[in-house]
C-alpha cells in the first residue's frame, strides 16, 4: 500500500516505522527534517512538503498536534489535499475538534477524497510497540480502505460509528483521564496540607480501591445513561451511592476551606452529580 505520513514526532515516527517494516511503500514528512532521516534509512522516502508526502498515496496518516496544524498540513499551502487522487483516504490521528474534522472532510469530499477520524490511544509506548488502539469513525468502506495501512502499528481498531463519532469517543476518553489526574493531584494537595505523608496517602488510596471507582462507574447496569428511577434496584443502589458521595464531597470541601486548599475540580459537592444519577446537592 502507498502511504504518506505527515508528522513524525513521538507518536508518528514509530507508527511510520512500523508501516515501513511491514513492507508498505511509505513517504514521510515532518517540519523537523532530522526526524525524516532515520525513516529514510529504514526504507521510507523523504518528502519536502505534506503534498509531496501525499503524492500517489492511497492513505495519508496525519499525526500532528492540534486543529491549526491539521488544517495547515491538510488544506494549507503545499498541503495533502493538493496531491491526493479521488478515492484516497486521509486518516486524522490527532485529537482535534469535530469542527476541524468537518472542515477537512468538506474540502476533501469536493475532490472525491475520503476522511477517516481515527484517534489513537496508548501513548509513546503503544506507538513504539505497534500496539495502539485506534478509535475510528466513518463509513465501513473508508475504514476498510485504510485498514491495511493502520494495522501494522495497532493492536485493535474499534469502529465506533459514523464520521466524527470516533473522535467524540476519544475526546470523552481523554476527559476521564485528565480529569482523574487532576482529582488525584488535588487529593494529594489536600492530604499534604493536613500533614499526611504522601507515600502513606498513596498506600491508603491504592489499598481501598479508590482508583477502581472509575471502572465501577463505567460498568453501568444499563447500556445507556438514563434516570436512575428507570433502572429498578440497580438504580436505587446507584442513587444511594451518589448521595453518600455528595456527603463525602461536602466534607472534603469543608476540609479544603479550613486549610485554604483550592479544589477546582470539585463540582459534585456544590452542584450535584449529573441528573442521570438522580441526586442533587442541597449546597
Amino acid at each position: 500500500m502507498r502511504i504518506g505520513f505527515v508528522g513524525l514526532g513521538n507518536m508518528g515516527g514509530p507508527m511510520a516505522g512500523h508501516a515501513v517494516a511491514s513492507g508498505h511503500d511509505v513517504t514521510v514528512y515532518d517540519t523537523q527534517h532530522d526526524r525524516i532521516e532515520p525513516l529514510v534509512a529504514a526504507g521510507a522516502r523523504g518528502a519536502s512538503s505534506p503534498a509531496d508526502a501525499a503524492r500517489e498515496a492511497e492513505l495519508v496518516s496525519v499525526v500532528v498536534l492540534d486543529d491549526a496544524q491539521v488544517l495547515d498540513v491538510t488544506l494549507g499551502t503545499g498541503a495533502v489535499i493538493d496531491a491526493l487522487e479521488p478515492g484516497a483516504v486521509i486518516a486524522i490521528h490527532s485529537t482535534v475538534t469535530r469542527d476541524c474534522l468537518r472542515t477537512v472532510d468538506s474540502a476533501a469530499s469536493a475532490r472525491g477524497v475520503r476522511v477517516l477520524d481515527a484517534g489513537i490511544s496508548g501513548g509513546v509506548p503503544g506507538a513504539t510497540a505497534g500496539t495502539l488502539l485506534v478509535i475510528a469513525g466513518g463509513p465501513d468502506a473508508t475504514l476498510d480502505a485504510a485498514r491495511p495501512g493502520i494495522e501494522p502499528w495497532s493492536s485493535e481498531i474499534v469502529h465506533v460509528g459514523p464520521f466524527g463519532s470516533g473522535m467524540a469517543a476519544k475526546i470523552a476518553r481523554n476527559y476521564i483521564q485528565y480529569a482523574s489526574w487532576g482529582a488525584v493531584h488535588e487529593g494529594q494537595a489536600l492530604a499534604q496540607a493536613a500533614g499526611v505523608d504522601l507515600a502513606t496517602f498513596a498506600h491508603i488510596v491504592r489499598s481501598t480501591n479508590a482508583i477502581r471507582a472509575t471502572e465501577l462507574t463505567l460498568d453501568r447496569p444499563d447500556a445507556t445513561i438514563r434516570p436512575v428511577d428507570e433502572l429498578g434496584d440497580s438504580g436505587r443502589a446507584l442513587a444511594a451511592a451518589a448521595a453518600l458521595g455528595l456527603k463525602d464531597l461536602a466534607v472534603a470541601e469543608a476540609l479544603a476551606d479550613e486549610l485554604g486548599v483550592p479544589l477546582p475540580g470539585l463540582p459534585g459537592a456544590k452542584h450535584g452529580f449529573p441528573g442521570s444519577l438522580g441526586v442533587e446537592s442541597d449546597a
